[in-house]
């Protein structure tokens, strides 16, 4: 099953962290804006889910989502940018492991198995911020 456009999706080892509301922050590659395929829109409900199985979507594999586990959040703010225009501030809110602009490109690279010609400075990503509902 691929995310449907009202869903974001986690890596397991996040599921404690969004249990306990600690990740309001996250990056996504590419200029994904309200409205489009896997964009977000201000004031929207999502629904949180944790995969079990990881797909990807580069090579049309999908993946499978805890069947017990969902919360829902409302999307605060989205921002379009280049990784190379963030600032501290913007990392807040975000996984352990995201906390600036180096973390912040590795992370993508390996989520998104992404080569670091593919994930730099100029690479467009778009930063979503939502709270817990």
């Amino acid at each position: 099953m691929k995310a449907p456009r009202d869903e974001i999706w986690f890596r397991k080892i996040y599921v404690d962290l969004l249990k306990d509301q600690h990740i309001t922050t996250i990056f996504r590659p590419g200029a994904r804006a309200c409205n489009t395929k896997k964009g977000f829109c201000s004031g929207e409900t999502l629904k949180i889910k944790v995969l079990d199985k990881v797909g990807a979507d580069w090579a049309d594999l999908s993946g499978e989502t805890l069947p017990d586990f969902e919360m829902l959040v409302q999307v605060v703010d989205t921002k379009i940018c280049t990784i190379g225009s963030l600032i501290s501030d913007d990392f807040v809110g975000s996984s352990p492991d995201v906390f600036n602009i180096e973390s912040l490109t590795y992370h993508l690279g390996a989520i998104y198995n992404l080569t670091p010609s593919e994930v730099n400075n100029d690479t467009v990503i778009t930063k979503t911020i939502f709270k817990y509902l």
